[in-house]
């Protein structure tokens, strides 16, 4: 049992640190070279070099209990950087999944219907495998997963999800919740961009991390997406059926079985 909670301990302070320490020092080292450089001199290596040796000889001097607190603060400042980071991920989903702006959802719907008519099928998917219904490819490849299954088991996946949960294995539970934490830390990336577009605004060079930070979280929730949208609907495929005997009603009577589980409402 002890060595268990060890083990756990181990697991969540490598989570705690690869999470918010990390990325907050990387983050707090950014803002300390702009606050030293700014925008006259913001690309000058001999003055930081220079200034940042001041800074060094400086703490040097000082006791080891002032030392301790400067190393406690940078700590705790990273902390509290990936905390609020991690506070505003919530935000970035909501972009991402494109509830908005209408517009932009029927313009993809256009493009899609376009592409459709004309046969180009490789097109058409590469704007959504399902017609638009969101302003993002993202979004619309999370909700390409209800529409499909529904059209090809009259599956309603919101209220089949949680009893095909329970059908599920612990192998395949644990690939989807893999899948899931891999988009939520993509995310988590790209929201980093804000506290650095934030440091932009006195050391201009932050503002190109800040566009580095977003184009490579864009690519990997892209990624991480499409990976937990295709899970979702392997769930559907691979399980579907089973739960459906379970109930003693065929697969093909989809829309009765969905019809039990909304239980009339």
């Amino acid at each position: 049992m002890n060595a268990f909670f060890g083990e756990l301990g181990k697991r969540l302070a490598e989570r705690w640190v690869s999470l918010l320490v990390l990325p907050g020092v990387l983050f707090l080292a950014t803002a300390a070279v702009g606050a030293l450089l700014g925008h006259a001199h913001a690309l000058d290596v001999t003055r930081l070099v220079a200034r940042v040796d001041g800074v060094t000889r400086d703490l040097g001097t000082r006791p080891p209990a002032a030392q301790l607190l400067v190393l406690a603060a940078v700590l705790l400042g990273s902390v509290a950087a990936g905390l609020v980071v991690r506070a505003l991920c919530p935000v970035t989903w909501r972009c991402f999944l494109g509830t908005r702006p209408r517009w932009a959802a029927r313009r993809r719907r256009r493009r899609w219907v376009r592409a459709h008519e004309r046969g180009e099928a490789a097109k058409r998917n590469r704007i959504a495998l399902a017609a638009p219904t969101r302003a993002t490819w993202t979004g619309d490849r999370l909700a390409a997963v209800e529409d499909r299954v529904h059209h090809q088991y009259a599956v309603d996946l919101k209220s089949w999800w949680a009893r095909l949960w329970l059908v599920l294995d612990d192998s395949g539970r644990a690939e989807l919740r893999a899948a899931r934490a891999e988009a939520e830390a993509a995310v988590a990336t790209t929201t980093w961009c804000v506290p650095y577009a934030v440091v932009g605004a006195f050391w201009w060079p932050a503002v190109v991390v800040a566009v580095c930070v977003a184009v490579v979280g864009w690519v990997r929730v892209r990624g991480a997406v499409e990976v937990y949208a295709d899970l979702l609907e392997a769930v559907v495929d691979v399980h579907a059926g089973r739960l459906a005997r379970e109930l003693g009603a065929p697969l093909t009577t989809g829309e009765e079985v969905t019809a039990a589980f909304r239980k009339g409402t």
